[in-house]
């Protein structure tokens, strides 16, 4: 991405094409690119945005990604029809370069190779697009040591409310938190799940997520209002976009 102005209208559109290069959810192409825009999350990007219609970026050093042939080449020793493409794939000297399954498939067709070879090339694309989603949200490292393991467990659980009525937005007030404070959010009103502050500005305070256990250590940043040191207290002031 240049340096130019971008609207949430510009960054919906780029979210587009970034899902069907990467074959993720909109959601999850809407997160890369503000992350890339140097915002925390997409919530983040849409409430800073939502003020005005365009904000004027910095340029964005892009992440390198390892092209299919680059990725395919690292194969080369697998003893399995992936590592016989990789084989193939080095000693072929017009073996094309490109960014789309339908590239490869193509060459081969010209090669009239038998129908294992487009099997393996087809499984490889598929571990290759897995390989580029865990690049782009790799998994959290597992805690191996048993005090942090012990700490992990003794953390509060996820609390689920019914019957909970939303505080107006108008009549809610701030409660103060500082970093390495455990308090709570609510997404919809329904459900609220621990956090622990990691820091605190004069509008927002950025916290990352303890529950679920596949989403700890996940960052976020919400208003001050939205932060709340009950269960009961951050399903009544739920997030609001």
């Amino acid at each position: 991405m240049d340096n130019q102005q971008y609207s949430l209208d510009n960054i919906r559109n780029k979210a587009k094409k970034v899902k069907r290069e990467l074959d993720i959810t909109h959601t999850q192409a809407l997160e890369v690119i503000a992350k890339k825009l140097g915002y925390s999350n997409w919530t983040h990007c849409c409430r800073t945005l939502s003020g005005s219609n365009v904000i004027e970026v910095k340029p964005i050093i892009e992440t390198a990604q390892l092209g299919f042939s680059d990725w395919l080449k690292k194969q080369k020793n697998r003893d399995s029809p992936l590592g016989d493409l990789a084989k193939d794939m080095i000693s072929d000297c017009n073996w094309p370069s490109g960014n789309s399954l339908e590239t490869y498939q193509d060459y081969l067709l010209t090669l009239n190779v038998p129908l294992g070879a487009t099997k393996a090339l087809n499984a490889a694309w598929v571990s290759y697009k897995g390989y580029l989603k865990k690049q782009l949200h790799p998994r959290p490292k597992v805690v191996n040591d048993k005090n942090k393991v012990r700490i992990l467990n003794n953390l509060p659980k996820i609390v689920y409310l019914k019957n909970i009525r939303p505080v107006h937005i108008s009549k809610r007030t701030i409660e103060k938190f500082n970093p390495g404070d455990l308090a709570w959010i609510s997404w919809e009103g329904r459900k609220a799940i621990p956090v622990t502050i990691l820091d605190v500005d004069d509008r927002h305070y950025t916290f990352k997520i303890e529950r679920p256990i596949k989403k700890a250590g996940n960052q976020h940043y919400l208003l001050l209002d939205e932060v709340r040191s009950t269960p009961e207290l951050a399903c009544l002031n739920y997030v609001t976009l």
